[in-house]
């Protein structure tokens, strides 16, 4: 009985596509697993996050922000971006943005506290001078305690401040560190930054790509 190798020849085909399909398969799964592989995990840790109309600093008061690192993670500031949304009084969206170390110059009102426009701060700083001296340098290229620094680290009780407490007691009161990150002036009545308004603040983790604070939160 002869062999039918008609028969045989479509098989031999469909068996050598399924081959050709697992393997290219299993490359692209190998590729895959390499590139999440290397990806960088995000930090865990527990944040809180105050805007404020104007708090007091003894002898006189002037917008702020906060953001302390209530448990959690050590957080490497300088793999962290901070963006802000707020809606003013006309309806505009303004964004907001600290994406790594950025300096504001004070304002020579500010004598007293030594914050002169010759002087700089961190826009946002870690309010620790134990650890790291005062945050007030006459460079703004950089300084160990600024947010986005490579010695900026945060830890669990740490708590990162905008230059609030400097900007006085002679007025003005403007906060230059906080108008920087929401990138309007706060001091304007008409922006709508007051008791009660809202801003939504979202702080990334840039090596991983993962969000670890996301929310509204109420000026008081």
């Amino acid at each position: 009985m002869g062999t039918n190798e008609e028969g045989v020849s479509p098989v031999v085909g469909v068996m050598l596509m399924l081959s050709v399909t697992v393997i290219i398969a299993a490359i692209v799964s190998a590729a895959a697993g390499g590139f999440s592989g290397t990806k960088d995990k995000a930090p865990s840790a527990i944040l809180e996050v105050h805007f404020y109309e104007n708090r007091s600093y003894g002898s006189f008061s002037a917008p702020a922000m906060t953001i302390e690192h209530v448990s959690g993670s050590p957080l490497q500031t300088k793999d962290l971006s901070i963006t802000t949304y707020f809606r003013n009084e006309s309806g505009q969206l303004i964004k907001g943005s600290l994406p790594g170390e950025k300096s504001v110059p004070g304002n020579d009102a500010w004598s007293e506290s030594g914050f002169t426009s010759g002087t700089y701060s961190g826009v946002m700083f870690i309010n620790d001078q134990d650890r790291f001296g005062s945050p007030l340098q006459s460079s703004g290229s950089g300084y160990k305690s600024w947010f986005g620094n490579a010695s900026a680290v945060l830890m669990a009780g740490d708590v990162l401040v905008t230059p609030a407490q400097y900007c006085g007691p002679e007025e003005p009161h403007i906060n230059p560190g906080l108008n920087y990150i929401l990138n309007f002036d706060t001091t304007d009545p008409a922006s709508g930054f007051q008791d009660g308004a809202v801003v939504t603040v979202k702080i990334v983790h840039v090596p991983s790509g993962q969000v670890i604070f996301n929310k509204d939160v109420v000026v008081v």
